[in-house]
């Protein structure tokens, strides 16, 4: 009775939290992307995932450091305290949403992989770009009949694809910079967030997601520009690339160098105002969180005991 009261109570406090924090967040993302003004695609990018997994992190993290704790410490084990309704209910609701969870990641990492093993099979090795940390990205050619010229396949080892399509329409620094587009997403793992997205289930969070992915675009396409001819190759290769016919969904867990008609326009012309300060510059930005942190952190440790006292106490009022 204890281990399942233990568990009902832990799973309870689990989705409460997730789903009112999902709750904030697919309310208040917007907000909050405004406050902090991000001064890059890439740190817009950055934040809107970190919004995006926040309530799944934090309900884990609270369940596992507090939660779970402190019933374990301060429960009696002798009690014969029924589960009660409320626990019970909530555990069932968790259960659903995690079994969700897994089924979407799990149907979509096959589906992926199946697209992967379809897309190799008759593919040619072109090469493997070496990128500037070390990672070896390896790129294949593939036939006329792959759904989009250029994409990013794979999930932990990502892989780029590039048509025969795609390689008779764009001259050598068209291409090379497109492919450079298309290596930002791999050693990104963008496809691996996707998947993260696909686990962490909530109805209301597809705007968020959307603009995740129109911001992961733009940081690819600052990341393969490094000169204003550079950007000039780009916005040509983008034109070439949408002319090459009808875009095709090229699966749920891939980054095509162009996925969305409505977006074409909106990057030329970023790519046409390029400047060298629009460039990203370091992470420097992201230092000033590291204070706060910090502090939160020292408070967390000096009241851990009396905060497993305050948790406690609220999960005794759940199980009454």
């Amino acid at each position: 009775m204890f281990t399942a009261r233990c568990i009902g109570v832990s799973l309870a406090v689990f989705v409460l939290l997730y789903v009112f924090l999902s709750l904030g967040v697919s309310r208040g993302w917007k907000l909050i992307r405004h406050m902090f003004r991000p001064g890059s695609a890439r740190s817009a990018a950055d934040l809107l995932f970190t919004l995006r997994m926040l309530p799944l992190a934090l309900s884990s993290l609270v369940t596992l450091a507090f939660t779970l704790p402190s019933f374990l410490l301060l429960e009696p084990r002798s009690t014969n305290e029924a589960i009660g309704t409320a626990p019970l209910a909530l555990g069932f609701c968790c259960f659903l949403l995690l079994g969700a969870g897994i089924a979407r990641a799990t149907i979509s990492q096959l589906r992926a992989s199946r697209e992967l093993v379809k897309w190799l099979d008759g593919s040619m090795l072109m090469e493997s770009e070496i990128s500037e940390s070390g990672n070896a990205v390896p790129i294949f050619r593939t036939g006329n009949d792959a759904p989009t010229p250029l994409t990013v396949a794979g999930v932990y080892a990502p892989r780029i694809f590039v048509s025969e399509a795609a390689v008779a329409a764009l001259n050598p620094p068209e291409l090379r910079t497109a492919l450079r587009h298309e290596i930002a997403h791999a050693l990104r793992y963008d496809n691996l967030k996707k998947l993260a997205f696909r686990f962490s289930v909530f109805p209301a969070m597809a705007d968020l997601e959307h603009a995740w992915s129109e911001e992961t675009e733009m940081a690819a396409d600052d990341a393969a520009v490094s000169s204003f001819q550079d950007a000039l190759d780009l916005a040509a290769a983008l034109i070439k690339v949408s002319r090459l016919g009808p875009m095709e969904s090229s699966g749920e867990l891939t980054m095509a160098l162009l996925h969305s008609s409505t977006a074409l326009s909106a990057r030329v012309h970023r790519m046409l105002a390029w400047d060298k300060t629009q460039k990203p510059q370091s992470h420097g930005r992201w230092l000033y969180a590291l204070p706060p942190a910090a502090a939160i952190a020292i408070g967390v440790v000096t009241t851990y005991g009396a905060a497993l006292t305050q948790m406690h106490a609220v999960t005794e009022w759940l199980v009454r």
